[in-house]
């Protein structure tokens, strides 16, 4: 069955008028993680399209001679200090027949390729092409080497963030794969060495804040790519909603169903017992009414409260709440979702971001609460926990509750 066509008021009304504003404008607030404009020759398709996919390659869009998968994204450079491992000016060789992740129609490889494959890897001539003349941009924060991996599970790292805010640290995966258009209309990304030592990957899925979508959030590709160098899958919902919860549901059941099918390359490379669920801002609120649900282990709310203030007593295990200070327009909702919490909750607020920056410069402790909760990585608790915490000090103000 080919992978792609596989189908698996607000009592508060909202704390101020400018909160309904950003969510109705998508939180537009910040143009730190507004999507670059197009790059000439992006995600090409080659071959033919599934149902729904766009049909042909965008102008200027070149593919491996003989691949059925899509070409990267030609001459893209990634953005400045960038977490990427590469040198800038590298350059991705075009390989026929490399071992690389097979890719899906519709996906984009990310600029700034590690190291390009080897010629004469295992697999099958024409799968999977790589993009010529991806060029990275010089990196900070140079990858982690993992610490004492168990089979199966994802390995340890000693480092989630740096000492400023945008000092973010990178995963020890390699790049990134996303498919942009999938059966529940929301993108999927996942490491291209997925799978590698026999590893299960958790899932991570996340609702967009009002009026955004999953591009709003990529910041010329670094955004989801953060969590996926982790070893996390990614599936962000198309668009959120305040009274439906159902393109979260849709997009868990369908990834949960590519570990049973042959076809993807997700196939029996997932743990599906372990997923976390988050949102931002309206996404937020698409999370709480998506719970409670068997399926998910842990929540994230960021920057968003429950709209009729019953949000938290639908959730049943261990959740965060990350905002920004008390000018972020949803520091009320924050603090007053926390103040009922039935369940283990964290609940912190990052000094100097924003409604619209809190969740990138909170990756270090979305991704250290994803280790814990998904990954059984149990040297990140004390950093939640303890009162001198890395998530207790410095640029988080934080309290706990039910633990």
């Amino acid at each position: 069955m080919n992978f792609l066509s596989n189908q698996h008021t607000h009592s508060r009304l909202c704390a101020s008028v400018a909160f309904s504003l950003i969510l109705a404008s998508g939180c537009s607030e910040s143009p730190a993680i507004a999507p670059s404009g197009p790059t000439s020759g992006t995600q090409g398709v080659v071959g033919t399209p599934a149902a729904g996919t766009r049909s042909g390659a965008t102008a200027g869009t070149s593919a491996a001679a003989g691949t059925v998968g899509p070409s990267s994204t030609a001459g893209t450079t990634g953005a400045a200090g960038s977490r990427t491992n590469t040198s800038a000016g590298t350059t991705a060789a075009a390989t026929s027949g490399s071992g690389a992740t097979p890719s899906v129609a519709g996906s984009t490889a990310v600029a700034g390729s590690a190291e390009p494959p080897t010629a004469g890897d295992t697999g099958t001539a024409g799968t999977a092409g790589t993009a010529a003349g991806t060029t990275a941009s010089a990196g900070t924060g140079a990858p982690v080497a993992g610490t004492g991996a168990e089979p199966g599970k994802l390995p340890h790292v000693e480092k989630v963030e740096g000492a400023g805010l945008e000092d973010a640290v990178r995963g020890t995966f390699g790049p990134a794969v996303k498919v942009k258009t999938t059966p529940p209309g929301g993108w999927l990304i996942y490491p291209q060495d997925i799978g590698r030592d026999g590893i299960k990957h958790p899932i991570f899925i996340f609702g967009p804040g009002g009026g955004t979508n999953p591009q709003y959030y990529d910041m010329n590709g670094e955004h989801w790519d953060h969590y996926t160098s982790y070893g996390f899958v990614v599936y962000v919902a198309p668009m959120s909603s305040f009274n439906s919860s159902a393109s979260l549901d849709d997009g868990l059941t369908w990834v949960i169903a590519q570990n049973s099918e042959a076809s993807s390359p997700l196939y029996q490379k997932l743990d599906t017992t372990k997923v976390g669920a988050a949102g931002h801002s309206q996404g937020s609120v698409m999370v709480f009414n998506f719970m409670p649900d068997e399926r998910v282990t842990t929540t994230i709310h960021i920057s968003g409260g429950s709209f009729d203030g019953g949000g938290p007593a639908k959730l049943k295990g261990p959740t965060m709440f990350l905002c920004g200070p008390m000018s972020d327009v949803a520091y009320a909702q924050c603090q007053s979702d926390f103040e009922v919490t039935k369940v283990p909750t964290f609940y912190t607020n990052i000094l100097e971001s924003s409604h619209t920056t809190s969740g990138r410069y909170g990756w270090g402790a979305i991704v250290a609460w994803l280790l814990w909760h998904l990954a059984g990585h149990e040297e990140w608790k004390k950093e939640f926990l303890e009162p001198d915490g890395q998530f207790q000090t410095g640029r988080y103000t934080s309290k706990l509750k039910n633990w």
